[in-house]
């Protein structure tokens, strides 16, 4: 009979146990939507998970008390047994007797952790919503059951945490790095596809980086002229992969306006029939944004202005490029393929072995290369490869220049108006690259 309180006393344990794991890692989301659905489980066991020092009391008491019982009974139950059976071997009474305690508090601690403790607590991390609808409503029970004991329990401990802690709740709330883990476990195990991986982190990159770094640099932009003949521009439109380009008189410094290949079509039309017609009239204002902008503002402004470019502005008005909304797109989800093969921001060339754009966003060089910090890079605002470089170099660098950061080197191999086009990247463990 003994024995079949102490296996029923065990097995008790392990019900508490699950049932605190259960309820501890249960996620609140997925018990929330029950609830929402009206499940009176679920709405118990929210309500326990959002007062967790009372539902902890409660599982502490049963598994304090079956802890003295386990003792009490156990040694009553083995104790005398085991010190017949080993006085039989001749082993003294006293010697006996003590031993035969020791194997039996071994015993019963085996079963205890083993039975009691590991097994449940396991079993609740796999199963931990299921469970927690289970065993809510019995804890709950339990808990008005002992009402008083939790009270005086729950209140002891919520007394002790604020006077050792700043906040006895400060731990429950989900945090972006937290969500970042979540996402990122659920990458390495293939729930969730490595793209989407890699947006969901270019998504919370989004409002930390500067337009700049999504941005067509100045010396790149392709533009129309008004001194230019009006037959030119289809040409410009056709080699430039936007359909819509800006209208400048001479120089970029002097921006009248943007153009679409669709207005320009009109003007041509109306053109036949009217020659007359001025080009300056079929032309959209331009939009002009400060470079400190984030990826946030920016996405903002294009929703609600409808504009297909806007240029980005220093704090002297010189326009230093473009924006358009591809190039949000390109910030989520990465740098579009295009026709020529090397207008890429990345190329694996082999493991460790990287060719780099050096307009690369910082963010995405991080990400590829596994680096949590790179130098200054608070303090000096550059925001691609290119400008990190630089920082690093002191100035600019040359063809050839090697730069060293933490166990990569960044070999130059293109300048373009003075700008670092190509870099070939690879770590101290791989030999220097043949190219």
């Amino acid at each position: 009979m003994s024995i079949a309180i102490l296996v029923f006393l065990v097995i008790l344990n392990g019900w508490f146990a699950m049932s605190e794991i259960a309820l501890v890692t249960s996620r609140k989301n997925r018990l929330q939507v029950l609830a929402d659905e009206g499940d009176p489980s679920a709405i118990t066991a929210l309500k326990l998970a959002n007062k967790p020092t009372t539902f902890l009391s409660t599982i502490q008491i049963g598994i304090t008390i079956i802890g003295i019982l386990n003792g009490v009974i156990g040694e009553a139950a083995l104790a005398g047994p085991i010190s017949s059976w080993l006085k039989s071997f001749g082993v003294q009474a006293h010697t006996a007797s003590i031993s035969a305690t020791i194997i039996a508090v071994v015993i019963i601690t085996y079963f205890s952790i083993v039975v009691g403790e590991l097994i449940p607590k396991r079993y609740a991390q796999v199963n931990a919503e299921p469970l927690a609808l289970r065993v809510a409503r019995p804890i709950r029970l339990l808990s008005l059951l002992s009402r008083p004991f939790v009270i005086l329990l729950a209140g002891s401990t919520e007394l002790f945490l604020r006077i050792f802690s700043n906040s006895t709740n400060n731990s429950n709330h989900l945090t972006e790095d937290d969500i970042k883990a979540i996402i990122n476990e659920g990458s390495q195990t293939g729930i969730i596809h490595q793209q989407e991986h890699a947006m969901v982190r270019n998504v919370f990159h989004f409002d930390d980086r500067k337009v700049s770094s999504m941005m067509t640099p100045r010396s790149d932009i392709s533009y129309l002229d008004l001194d230019h003949a009006v037959e030119s521009y289809q040409q410009k439109l056709l080699a430039s992969p936007f359909s819509c380009l800006p209208v400048c008189n001479h120089t970029i410094d002097d921006v009248k306006g943007t153009i679409t290949a669709k207005q320009l079509l009109r003007f041509e039309l109306d053109n036949r029939h009217d020659d007359s017609k001025n080009i300056i009239d079929y032309i959209t204002q331009p939009l002009f944004i400060p470079e400190t902008w984030t990826g946030t503002d920016l996405l903002e402004m294009f929703q609600e202005s409808g504009s297909e470019i806007a240029f980005v502005v220093d704090e002297y008005g010189d326009i230093q490029g473009i924006v358009t909304p591809l190039d949000i797109l390109e910030a989520l989800t990465g740098k579009f393929t295009t026709q020529d093969p090397t207008d890429v921001w990345s190329q694996k060339i082999a493991d460790n072995h990287w060719h780099l754009d050096g307009l690369i966003p910082i963010t995405v060089v991080k990400d590829l290369l596994d680096l949590k910090k790179l130098p200054d890079e608070d303090q000096n605002g550059y925001q691609t490869l290119n400008g990190m470089l630089m920082w690093i170099k002191g100035g600019l660098p040359q063809i050839g220049d090697i730069i060293t950061w933490q166990q990569w080197r960044f070999e130059i191999l293109i300048i373009v108006h003075n700008r670092i086009e190509k870099v070939n990247v690879y770590s101290f463990e791989t030999s220097q690259p043949n190219e």
